[in-house]
């Protein structure tokens, strides 16, 4: 079944939330999802929800840490996480436990998102942040909900503090999208990727005909032949939220599956798989081509989270971390950010296990923490 991608808008994911209510036609549910507190499980504690008084009539606040589809870069002792929503949805942190929102990314939408995606609204969905060459690089999704023709475009920066005065957002229009990026490709979910030898790709796609790759110029950051990309087929169906990182000589592809953004009712989980090749067959851990749909399961859900997906990482000294965002049923249904280590198992596949044979994971290709010097 042709599951759409995920709705980057919180609005959307509150109406899901209130026609489930309505199925289950359950008062005491309807009262619980208006009053609980969210709650979230990172690497280093877990905060428990409480309920608060409030107004009557008046909408419960979401909690900072509430995300959809987040990514994370560190800048001097700041954390960053970009995610889903009106300009891109920024929060902060100075220890990836407690989360203070940090505004947006563009204030106003820009004139060219709705002249190329009518249906757009503002709400830019899936960003992915990295840093190289003294510049922070925000590739991002142009969309509408159900309207599979997409584009991607990035943005510059040379700090992600609002406070330095030379905090300034610089848009470098569009990249890709649904004309040039592969025939009924739905050109959303970007992740930007730098390898060893310097070359710069970009990988993007959903359920919508798959996954795709596509070279770019490392001066410009956009398309190396603009005129006619190579477009790589990594999948013809699987996935959505692709994200790769470069271990040992494979490159480890993930990609997220599943029912998204349906609170409790959603089965969102991550796969993986692998290639020595950046341009694949990526294989599972039988063998098996992502091509054909054949993935390992990497990260599921369970009743406190039933769906767990759009995953970025992020690596500081020597651990990579995976962020996520997950489905919490003691928070309603809401979507909470995670952070949680990596290992790799003595076959050499990432795992979130630490077994006494496991190693940490370290990823060769991120630079995710910035130290400049004033």
């Amino acid at each position: 079944m042709d599951v759409p991608p995920c709705p980057r808008s919180l609005l959307l994911i509150a109406k899901d939330k209130f026609k489930t209510s309505l199925i289950r036609s359950s008062m005491k549910r309807l009262i619980f999802t208006l009053t609980a507190v969210m709650a979230v499980t990172i690497t280093m504690a877990q905060t428990t929800p409480q309920t608060q008084d409030r107004p009557q009539g008046q909408r419960p606040q979401r909690p900072a840490n509430s995300v959809h589809d987040p990514v994370m870069i560190k800048e001097g002792d700041t954390y960053y996480v970009f995610g889903t929503g009106r300009g891109v949805s920024i929060i902060t942190s100075t220890n990836r436990i407690d989360w203070t929102r940090g505004g947006s990314a563009f204030a106003e939408p820009l004139a060219w998102w709705k002249q190329d995606i009518p249906k757009q609204d503002g709400s830019i969905w899936a960003p992915d942040i990295s840093y190289r060459d003294g510049k922070f690089y925000m590739y991002y999704s142009v969309s509408a909900w159900m309207d599979f023709n997409s584009s991607i475009g990035y943005a510059t920066n040379t700090t992600l503090d609002p406070k330095d005065p030379n905090y300034k957002w610089v848009d470098h229009g569009k990249v890709i999208d649904y004309r040039n990026g592969g025939e009924g490709v739905n050109c959303i979910d970007p992740n930007l990727f730098v390898d060893s030898d310097g070359r710069v790709w970009l990988f993007y796609g959903s359920y919508q005909k798959g996954l795709r790759l596509v070279e770019l110029n490392p001066e410009t950051g956009l398309l190396k032949n603009p005129e006619k990309p190579e477009v790589t087929v990594l999948t013809n169906h699987l996935g959505e939220g692709v994200f790769v990182i470069k271990v040992g000589g494979y490159y480890y592809i993930f990609a997220s599956e599943g029912k998204c953004c349906a609170g409790i009712e959603s089965t969102y989980h991550v796969v993986m798989g692998r290639s020595k090749d950046i341009k694949g067959p990526y294989l599972n851990k039988k063998g098996e081509s992502w091509v054909e749909s054949k993935s390992t399961m990497f990260l599921e859900g369970n009743y406190e989270e039933p769906g767990r997906g759009h995953n970025g990482f992020f690596t500081e000294r020597d651990t990579t971390f995976i962020a996520y965002h997950a489905y919490t049923r003691s928070a309603g249904g809401a979507s909470l950010l995670n952070i949680k280590p990596m290992y790799m198992d003595e076959e050499g596949w990432p795992t979130l296990t630490p077994t006494a044979t496991a190693k940490v994971l370290v990823a060769e290709n991120q630079q995710s923490v910035i130290n400049k010097k004033k």
